[in-house]
């Protein structure tokens, strides 16, 4: 049936009004002032950063920065005669939130290589910020670290930076060697890069490109995270079981564990290829400026034991079991001994450490208890002895 023609133009009129209210609405949504993080700032250039001269406690513990905004007392500039000068790079797990400062593993690394008669004060500076990964540790080296007149500069890689560098690249901006010049934090792109397609039959998938237009409107990313959203699209968060059924596993765009899966496709490789140019470039950077550099690589808990902080890896999307691949370690490994810097791999010591009765992880997330930060230490020093990469070894126990 033809609509009457007076009927036409008022409709017209009508999806024009409501096209108009949409895009105020989505002007207004996009200027509205994000939340500010308790201890965490935006940064045009490093994406993000430790607040500086921070008084706070988190998971009810002490937590302080200093002047820098890192985790650190205040430091000596220039570097003082005798001080052999460690720089620590890393996310959540080197940054220590929820452990004494003395407990983190900068500190504990610190601790063990002096006060054994060495006339040479070894400083290890913790540089560690929550979430970032190679691309922002690069930057972080380029514009902060260098200043500190590091004599060895030390990434420790996690299990989630190939995914987190994978997101940061589709929002920064990179010369013309592909590394980066600024990671500007963005949470409409990368919520928009976030955000797990609806599951479709097949048929309907011609609908992706569709969606993912809409998954970059805030509008949108309101509507998915709201109550409603989520009850009629599907939850924001991945289980298990929902990573499954959307075949969102080994993803590293979606999959935060993508790397420790036995998994491979292109797009991983593509996501481990950003990442090795970020470290390789990292190493680059501190040979040119006079510092030795290292990578050390630790496993998380399912790589650890089956059982191993059961809340933690779900929260991740990962099941129960030991994830016994050894494929990450062995590509960074390889990435080492391409580009001349030696990788101190604790996946071995981790195994052999773990105990039921003195868990190396938090049953409830993924990071490490004390005991956890004490072994992945003890990995640290051991390997910076053995390789000679700091004066005054300890003396053989």
């Amino acid at each position: 049936m033809r609509l009457p023609r007076v009927l036409t133009p008022r409709l017209i009129a009508v999806a024009v009004g409501l096209l108009f209210a949409l895009a105020i609405v989505e002007v207004g949504l996009r200027f509205r002032a994000a939340g500010e993080h308790r201890y965490m700032a935006s940064d045009p250039l490093l994406h993000h950063r430790l607040k500086p001269n921070l008084r706070t406690r988190v998971s009810g513990v002490e937590f302080n920065t200093n002047s820098l905004g890192l985790r650190e007392r205040e430091i000596t500039r220039p570097k003082p005669a005798g001080v052999f000068r460690v720089l620590m790079l890393g996310d959540s797990f080197t940054e220590g939130a929820g452990l004494p400062v003395e407990a983190t593993v900068a500190k504990r690394v610190e601790s063990a290589l002096n006060g054994h008669g060495c006339r040479t004060t070894v400083e290890v500076l913790n540089a560690g910020v929550a979430s970032y990964s190679p691309i922002l540790e690069y930057l972080q080296l380029k514009h902060l670290g260098l200043a500190l007149q590091p004599d060895l500069v030390v990434l420790n890689f996690d299990m989630t930076d190939v995914h987190d560098d994978w997101v940061r690249t589709a929002v920064a901006r990179l010369d013309a060697d592909g590394l980066p010049v600024a990671v500007p934090g963005d949470r409409r792109l990368e919520a928009a890069l976030l955000i797990p397609l609806v599951w479709k039959p097949a048929v309907f998938r011609f609908l992706d490109p569709i969606e993912r237009g809409m998954n970059r409107l805030v509008a949108y990313q309101e509507l998915r995270r709201s109550g409603i959203g989520q009850n009629l699209l599907g939850p924001l968060r991945l289980t298990p079981e929902r990573a499954a059924i959307l075949g969102l596993e080994g993803d590293p765009q979606y999959d935060l564990e993508a790397i420790t899966r036995d998994q491979d496709s292109p797009k991983l490789r593509a996501a481990w290829r950003l990442t090795e140019r970020y470290i390789a470039a990292t190493n680059r950077m501190a040979r040119g400026h006079g510092a030795a550099f290292a990578l050390v690589v630790y496993p998380h808990a399912q790589q650890v034991a089956a059982d191993a902080s059961p809340e933690g890896r779900r929260r991740h999307a990962l099941g129960p079991g030991l994830f016994g691949s050894t494929r990450p370690f062995d590509i960074l490994v390889e990435l080492g001994r391409r580009e001349g810097f030696p990788v101190l791999n604790l996946l071995a010591l981790f195994r052999a450490r773990e105990r039921p009765n003195d868990p190396l992880f938090r049953a409830d997330d993924i990071h490490h208890t004390r005991a956890g930060a004490r072994v992945f230490a003890e990995g640290v020093v051991d390997g910076l002895d053995r390789l000679e990469l700091v004066p005054c070894r300890r003396p053989i126990r």
